[in-house]
């Protein structure tokens, strides 16, 4: 058991400041003064972040800190602090540790008795949440989604079934294949809502059926990087019976599992006892 006073002493810390998703008028007058006085700034991408602390008046030295070199970097940032410098952690927009290598720091951090502390602020998934339509709780947030199908669909069958909002990023280039693919999870009128350039000029929310969506960037090519939100599951569950069930099991095999990774999956899916499937299905 660990307890941490953030603010016991003037020593070296760890600040985990958010930045505007497109609007600078969102950086917030705490977090544009600890950028000011912090030694040092850890930057997902010192090119974008030199933009905005230009734009603010902040003029510290970066760090580059990102996730292809953040195992190496986290050991100096924490020998830094450890000889009491103060660092700002910043990603290139939002929350720092979402979607963002943040979180290697913070474990080292704690792991050394070195306080953190976070500030409060913009974050792309909570402002599209707020503004999707749907219930903002419970909710789901699974980050970008792996780029292959097969990889994908796992996700979805638990967005499928899932009873709350199910949130995720994806880069317009890719949206029309996710969503195709998550049209073979989930039924065509499942609602979820698109969005893109929060708080940006150009910021816009496409809510509809899966179906709907899909069609309309099957026309219009999607620009800007997307939320897309999930709604909640809201049918009454289906009971299965164990010939169904067996059904779903051979078409698992069909598509190349093993019976015994079929059943495990189809009994885990539609929570039913492993070895009673297994006995259903061998007799």
């Amino acid at each position: 058991m660990k307890r941490q006073s953030s603010y016991k002493d003037d020593g070296g810390k760890l600040y985990l400041v958010p930045t505007p998703i497109g609007n600078l008028e969102d950086i917030t007058i705490r977090a544009k003064n600890i950028l000011t006085d912090a030694d040092y700034i850890a930057a997902e991408d010192t090119r974008t972040s030199g933009i905005l602390l230009e734009k603010i008046g902040v003029h510290n030295r970066m760090i580059s800190f990102h996730k292809y070199n953040s195992k190496q970097k986290a050991p100096e940032l924490i020998e830094l602090m450890k000889k009491g410098a103060v660092i700002a952690e910043i990603s290139d927009a939002g929350m720092p540790v979402i979607s963002d290598p943040g979180f290697i720091l913070v474990e080292e951090c704690i792991k050394n008795d070195i306080p953190v502390i976070p500030l409060p602020g913009p974050s792309a998934f909570t402002t599209a949440l707020i503004a999707s339509g749907f219930d903002a709780q419970p909710f789901t947030y699974y980050g970008f989604l792996p780029r292959k199908a097969s990889e994908q669909i796992p996700y979805f069958e638990q967005m499928n079934k899932f009873r709350g909002t199910s949130i995720f990023y994806e880069s317009p280039h890719r949206l029309s294949k996710t969503l195709d693919n998550l049209a073979k999870v989930l039924a065509p009128d499942r609602q979820i809502c698109a969005a893109r350039e929060l708080t940006k000029i150009h910021e816009e929310f496409i809510r509809g059926s899966i179906e709907e969506v899909n069609a309309y960037f099957k026309e219009n090519d999607p620009r800007g990087e997307f939320v897309v939100l999930v709604s909640p599951n809201t049918a009454e569950e289906k009971q299965f019976s164990f010939d169904e069930l067996i059904k779903l099991v051979n078409d698992l095999v069909d598509q190349g599992k093993s019976k015994k990774d079929a059943i495990k999956q189809v009994a885990k899916a539609h929570n039913v006892s492993k070895n009673e499937l297994y006995d259903a299905y061998h007799q």
